[in-house]
């Protein structure tokens, strides 16, 4: 016979391994952007290596672990406490994953018409991708410590903030850069969607760090 306390700790475990599963896939996903946005802001010769299928399948097995995840907070029912604080920390997986891939396919169609970023906009541009990497690798790092560790949870999520805020502030400069930049209206809009999504993974990311500490308490 399975008791009410065992069902929820045995509940716990399993969401908590899923939010961790899902953590990694989104820094995995990420991960296989960079090289475009190395070729955008660094003019390192990727050849005709095109991400967005990896990253696709990627998103397949994170929607896999977030039907999971909904499966496990629908069989324990309402005596989870924190059962709204998974579900949407799941769906802030999905967000994040959205952006990473609106992201790779604004970048492919930079590669595509070979657009050329001025040397501010592309160090902007390569600090902000580096921001939004810090930012998921400290989200994945505070998941991977819930449960055994709230304290360094906490102190992971509260890192985020510190990088948000970074992140914020360099978009301000980079979006005017590239308003005021020389390219023509195409390359300038679809250049400033990749900052703009860029900027919105980073509140995505400080989001989910907030229900990270709410989970840890």
């Amino acid at each position: 016979m399975v008791f009410p306390i065992e069902s929820e700790d045995r509940t716990l475990r399993n969401l908590l391994m899923l939010c961790q599963d899902n953590a990694r896939l989104v820094v995995e996903a990420y991960r296989k952007s960079l090289i475009l946005f190395d070729y955008l802001t660094k003019g390192k010769p990727i050849g005709n290596a095109n991400p967005l299928p990896d990253i696709q399948k990627i998103i397949d097995d994170s929607n896999r672990v977030k039907t999971s995840t909904v499966k496990e907070l629908s069989e324990i029912g309402g005596i989870l406490v924190s059962r709204d604080d998974f579900l949407r920390l799941a769906s802030s997986f999905s967000g994040m994953m959205d952006s990473i891939e609106v992201i790779t396919m604004r970048l492919i169609e930079v590669k595509a018409r070979d657009w050329k970023l001025s040397k501010s906009q592309a160090e902007e541009m390569n600090k902000m991708s580096d921001l939004g990497f810090d930012a998921l690798a400290k989200l994945r790092d505070s998941i991977m410590s819930l449960g055994f560790n709230s304290e360094k949870a906490t102190s992971f999520a509260k890192d985020i903030d510190e990088i948000e805020k970074k992140l914020d502030l360099l978009y301000i400069k980079v979006d005017l850069d590239i308003v005021t930049g020389n390219g023509d209206l195409a390359s300038i809009l679809i250049i400033r969607d990749v900052a703009r999504e860029l900027e919105r993974l980073g509140d995505k990311v400080h989001e989910a760090s907030d229900l990270v500490r709410i989970l840890a308490l």
